[in-house]
């Protein structure tokens, strides 16, 4: 179940970065952002992000105390980053609002979360999954969690 959750998981991730990547090259074919809601880009993106998150979270569970943290300490560390990584992230989705969360359309915001950042979703989700692997002490989840933070830095 585990090396499953692990293929799909780091396939999803492999996926995303392969479309930024195409965005990069063909512009015309971009992947981020999508042009619509009803868009094969906007479903390819969305499907892929949440199967990478569920799968990290899942790996974590599966797999956990795999990894060399074994000490304490790691839940408090991990916990503080995952709990303000989380709180920043969602404060940027409300600065900026769920239409341009989502990719689709919106204004230039300098409010908010984006006083501090200009990709504050970006900082907090980096910082969730950092958390989270850190507190499941997880190989596999610290690996995808990796692939995930490569994928959020690039998208800067």
């Amino acid at each position: 179940m585990e090396s499953t959750v692990f293929r799909v998981t780091v396939i999803s991730e492999v996926l995303l970065g392969g479309g930024l990547i195409l965005t990069l090259i063909k512009p015309r074919l971009r992947i981020w952002p999508p042009p619509e809601r009803r868009s094969w880009q906007y479903a390819y993106t969305w499907m892929l992000t949440i199967v990478s998150a569920l799968g990290t979270m899942v790996l974590g569970i599966l797999d956990w105390d795999s990894f060399v943290f074994g000490h304490w300490v790691r839940f408090a560390l991990g916990g503080v980053l995952f709990c303000l990584g989380l709180a920043f992230a969602l404060w940027g989705m409300r600065s900026l609002g769920i239409r341009a969360t989502q990719g689709l359309e919106g204004q230039f915001v300098t409010t908010g979360a984006y006083t501090y950042s200009r990709n504050p979703q970006y900082v907090g989700d980096i910082l969730s999954f950092a958390g989270y692997a850190i507190v499941c002490n997880s190989r596999l989840a610290f690996v995808t969690s990796l692939l995930g933070i490569a994928w959020f830095i690039s998208m800067r």
